[in-house]
């Protein structure tokens, strides 16, 4: 067996496409909205992801903030947890991690050398499973490697034929809340989309999830149904206290403390604190001391962060319609009366109207720029969609200094639209 050194696997990574598996001579090799591939190389490497305990996250918005929660309780918890979650903003190895540590870049290329053959295998088939593939297949072998008592596992688009959608049937299912988003593969409507991201629903689970829009609630319930396995909604917590260092908020009496901001963060937290409580329900020794503790103690970078005080600079990587929306009220509940100075990347094919007539009544001016990605919606048309609607934009160069666009102490810049435009951004502090 070849061994591969980083380097090597990264680079066959980055050849292949994100969202469709590779092409030969132009023909779709196989359908993208299939796992057969994804399960033609589990079955080669032996099924590495039964035998797993697994708790499975999907929704529009808040998955990862939940399965940061999650995790952080699981660990305080004294177990060892394995954690899928993506995009990645930096480098591959964020997207698996045992107790909150990245993959080592060795492991990383031993595992990609040991699936190597699988996958050339396949090829001589005709089979070509795609990038996100093979990396959840790295992942099932790693956790199982690392012998770890748990897996959270959060879907990266959809549901039904997400590629983490092989796994047998986990402990709970969280789904968070669905809203409009990725339109073009799973919908128009939210009962199409929800139709998709309910597919992770499998006979044998428990399914956690807030009150949803009735379209949503009618699909889940039917789901459950059909399946047979229970369906618990929670009720939003109370808030206690805010400020720009941390929330204190009650769930069924209970204060609990953390130090994420963003009014939509004590949502996801109780999300978290239902799955722990139901995960102890099936035998996990996770005390209220474990979850006060673990929702404390998380952190998540990019989701209403602040990186700078004095003046303020905010980072959120709020890309669709719900994501605007929660974002405003948040940047209203911290600053209340207050203009905001935005600068925005936003991808093309996003809700672009949707999301600037939710941004724009608080905005005192903008500052546009490109996505690093090609799906990026070009500046000069954003700035004119965002002065159509009364804002001052101007169009930033590529090398813009980031203190420039914020010098008065009173002032605050959020910088908003993508996820992808956070690593760009964070790069220049």
């Amino acid at each position: 067996m070849h061994e591969y050194n980083y380097s090597e696997a990264i680079s066959f990574f980055e050849k292949l496409p994100h969202f469709e598996p590779p092409k030969n001579n132009n023909t779709p090799i196989k359908d993208m909205f299939s796992l057969d591939a994804e399960l033609a190389l589990l079955r080669k490497l032996g099924n590495p992801q039964i035998g797993q305990r697994y708790v499975h996250v999907a929704g529009t918005n808040g998955k990862g903030s939940t399965v940061a929660y999650l995790t952080s309780i699981l660990i305080e918890a004294g177990l060892r947890v394995g954690t899928f979650a993506s995009p990645f903003l930096y480098h591959y190895n964020e997207l698996f991690k045992i107790n909150n540590t990245e993959i080592s870049d060795e492991d990383f290329a031993r595992l990609f050398s040991q699936i190597k053959p699988a996958y050339d295998e396949l090829a001589t088939e005709n089979i070509f499973p795609s990038e996100y593939e093979i990396l959840t297949v790295m992942s099932f072998i790693y956790f199982s490697e690392e012998n770890c008592d748990i897996v959270v596992m959060e879907v990266s688009m959809g549901g039904r034929v997400d590629t983490t959608n092989v796994i047998p049937a986990p402990l709970v299912t969280l789904i968070t809340p669905i809203s409009y988003d990725h339109m073009s593969i799973l919908g128009n409507t939210l009962t199409e989309i929800a139709t998709e991201k309910a597919g992770i629903i499998k006979h044998g689970t428990s399914v956690i999830t807030p009150f949803q829009e009735r379209e949503v609630s009618k699909v889940l319930e039917d789901f459950c149904a059909k399946k047979a396995v229970s369906l618990a909604y929670f009720t939003e917590p109370v808030p206690i206290e805010r400020s720009l260092h941390g929330q204190r908020f009650d769930v069924d009496g209970t204060t609990y403390s953390t130090k994420l901001l963003g009014t939509y963060q004590i949502g996801n937290a109780a999300h978290a604190i239902y799955a722990a409580r139901k995960l102890a329900q099936k035998g996990f020794r996770i005390s209220e001391t474990d979850i006060s503790r673990g929702i404390a103690n998380t952190e998540w970078f990019g989701r209403f962060t602040v990186v700078k005080e004095n003046p303020y600079i905010i980072i959120d990587g709020g890309h669709n319609r719900q994501g605007a929306a929660v974002l405003r009220s948040s940047l209203e509940e911290y600053f209340p009366g207050k203009k905001i100075t935005f600068l925005l990347g936003i991808l093309a094919d996003k809700e672009v109207d949707i999301i600037l007539d939710e941004l724009m009544p608080i905005a005192d001016k903008c500052y546009v720029t490109s996505v690093p990605n090609p799906r990026t919606m070009v500046p000069d048309d954003l700035a004119k969609m965002i002065e159509s609607r009364g804002v001052k934009a101007t169009v930033l160069e590529k090398d813009y200094p980031l203190e420039d666009l914020c010098k008065d102490e009173t002032e605050v810049l959020c910088i908003a639209g993508s996820l992808y435009l956070i690593k760009d951004i964070t790069l220049k502090f």
